[in-house]
């Protein structure tokens, strides 16, 4: 039924596809209670029924056509999204003129696009700022009266109504990730250990595993993007501190430095450098992934999409791991921080326009979500509501974050800062091998980013 039209772009980053949800304190000091497979990733306070069936009376779309672009990247759930698109097609009697681009770090495909007046009906990018480069109140339909639009989770709505004067342009296209500490329950088991509720507490269980001739923590940093996940991942605790510090340091009102919090978060990656495998620097995610399973390593500091990873090297070792947020100074404030995942537009000169947002319903409804699930198990949790996930068998770690994602979450900070320096996985990658001090590290950041700033000619940072 997919025409594929066209394969161009080569690029060298992939699309962020991870976490979602709110922020909010958690004042427990346990993790939140339930275990077991959600039943529904809803929203708080949003209704438990199902929503209609999207079912189209009479098949009116049957011969119509649109036509849509999908970036791809290092997405294991590429086939399952293609599924979706499928059953879309069979269900409506209709045809997805498909363009198949290579993902693009900066959006240079899409804004190509957008100047050459070739964008097609639909297409998927990243979600919050980076959106900004499309000039979506210009160029994208706004869907936020669509009557399937609570269907689409509150965090996941309020990083673009915020940005963009309360206009909603995308649904998400895939699961979050949620960000922290997937750890090997077995040998927690062995050597006695809890969960650490604080820094300290977490500096302690490291130097107990490494007495005990294991590794405390495996850390894929070959990949040098990977240094900066410890250290994004503190955003939870930056927003507790100041709710305001996106938009205050966007606008240049606070620096860097100023916030404990992120100083902090910084100096934890520091802190690490003592307990990681001794060749992190040459280490890729699927021998961290063997190590974590097999028991040979007790944590890893990462993103909840490693289960992905283990089932490719490790399978049946995924039921002995299990996550728990990355702890700061107060063990009753407790939290972690999300990668979105990206998602789909539409242009705002969409030539078939009933037809795509047809598409946006059934992508946002449980037919489209059995449809995903049919092809793989997520290995996050989608930012919509009332999607019943109870049949499936969820991976332990994913069940708990999802816990954590619903109890004490917050987006990362660059889904409302568009300010992040080129240089970044650069100065985390010297910090965490303690070649630089957390001070040094800082001020390399904040210079980094007062160029990057001043690029995007961002107000205040002249």
């Amino acid at each position: 039924m997919k025409k594929i039209l066209a394969l161009a772009l080569a690029a060298v980053m992939v699309l962020s596809l991870a976490g979602c949800g709110g922020g909010g304190g958690q004042s427990s000091s346990e993790a939140p209670a339930n275990t077991q497979a959600p039943g529904a990733t809803q929203a708080p306070g949003s209704s438990s029924e199902a929503p209609a069936s999207t079912e189209a009376p009479g098949n009116e779309f049957a011969g119509q056509s649109f036509t849509m672009t999908f970036t791809t990247g290092d997405n294991y759930a590429q086939d399952a999204i293609m599924n979706q698109l499928d059953k879309f097609q069979e269900k409506y009697g209709c045809t997805i003129d498909l363009t198949m681009a290579a993902n693009d770090s900066d959006g240079a495909y899409i804004r190509t696009a957008i100047a050459t007046d070739s964008l097609t009906d639909v297409f998927n990018y990243n979600v919050g700022s980076w959106l900004t480069a499309l000039d979506p109140e210009t160029n994208c339909y706004a869907i936020e009266g669509e009557p399937w639009i609570d269907q689409i989770s509150e965090g996941y709505r309020a990083i673009q109504s915020s940005q963009y004067n309360g206009h909603v342009f995308m649904a998400p296209a895939d699961t979050s990730n949620a960000a922290g500490v997937l750890y090997n329950k077995k040998v927690f088991e062995e050597l006695g250990l809890d969960i650490p509720l604080t820094w300290d507490d977490f500096l302690a269980t490291c130097q107990k595993i490494k007495d005990a001739g294991k590794i405390p923590v495996a850390a894929p940093y070959v990949k040098a993007s990977n240094t900066q996940i410890p250290y994004l991942m503190g955003y939870f605790y930056v927003q507790q501190e100041n709710p305001n510090f996106a938009e205050d340091y966007t606008t240049r009102k606070i620096e860097l430095h100023e916030s404990e919090a992120f100083v902090y978060s910084l100096q934890k990656l520091y802190d690490m450098y003592p307990y990681l495998n001794e060749d992190f620097l040459a280490t890729g995610m699927e021998e961290c992934a063997q190590m974590l399973g097999d028991g040979d390593a007790a944590m890893m500091v990462i993103r909840t999409n490693i289960i992905s990873t283990m089932e490719g090297v490790c399978p049946d070792k995924i039921n002995d791991v299990d996550f728990f947020p990355l702890p700061d100074k107060d063990p009753n404030k407790r939290g972690i921080s999300c990668w979105m995942p990206a998602g789909y537009a539409i242009n705002k000169n969409a030539k078939n326009l009933p037809l795509a947002l047809k598409l946006f319903e059934f992508l946002t409804s449980q037919e489209g979500i059995d449809a995903y699930t049919e092809i793989t198990t997520p290995k996050g949790t989608f930012a919509l509501n009332n999607i019943d996930l109870s049949g499936l068998e969820l991976a332990p770690a994913i069940i708990t974050a999802q816990n954590w994602v619903t109890e004490a979450s917050s987006p990362c900070l660059e889904y409302f800062c568009p300010i992040k320096g080129a240089n970044m996985m650069n100065i985390t990658q010297a910090l965490c091998a303690q070649d630089i001090t957390v001070d040094d590290a800082c001020k390399q950041i904040e210079d980094d980013n007062a160029i990057d700033a001043q690029q995007k000619g961002i107000p205040g940072w002249e």
